[in-house]
């Protein structure tokens, strides 16, 4: 009677098991198509970004240098105020948002040291030769604000 009771329990188990295993395939194959999906999310976000920042970097070149001093000044202030709205939000977040705040205020201030050099440039070359770097920087600010944004679904 022994016997019986433990071979059915094993071919029971058997069938069990072989019966999840599609299931946990499936799920695999899901999460698979999600993360694909996502991926196919992201790589056309970037890539509208990309085009938008491009666009917005050939007309900024076409500024004059006053005039684009004044827009970029405009936009490290305006980079500085979200930041600060991040700062104050990042109380109930955890420490990890709170460093990747701390890693945006430093860009702010790399970018805003990168700025002033770019506005005491001597010369139209060397003004324009830094504001492609500078726009770069401002470029990399603007995603990773728009990220920390994001994550705390602002």
């Amino acid at each position: 009677m022994r016997t019986v009771v433990l071979t059915t329990f094993a071919v029971l188990s058997l069938s069990a098991s072989l019966h999840a295993e599609p299931t946990i395939g499936d799920r695999v194959r899901r999460a698979l198509d999600k993360a694909a999906d996502k991926v196919g999310q992201v790589a056309d976000k970037v890539e509208s970004k990309s085009r938008t920042w491009y666009a917005e970097t050939k007309e900024n070149m076409r500024l004059s240098r006053d005039e684009y001093t004044l827009r970029a000044d405009r936009a490290l202030m305006r980079f500085d105020a979200e930041i600060a709205v991040l700062q104050e939000l990042s109380v109930n977040q955890p420490s990890y948002f709170k460093t990747r705040v701390i890693a945006l205020q430093q860009h702010a201030t790399f970018a805003r040291a990168e700025f002033e050099t770019l506005r005491i440039s001597e010369s139209e070359d060397v003004f324009r030769a830094r504001q492609k770097g500078f726009e770069h920087t401002l470029w990399t600010l603007e995603a990773a604000i728009g990220g920390a944004q994001e994550e705390l679904g602002l």
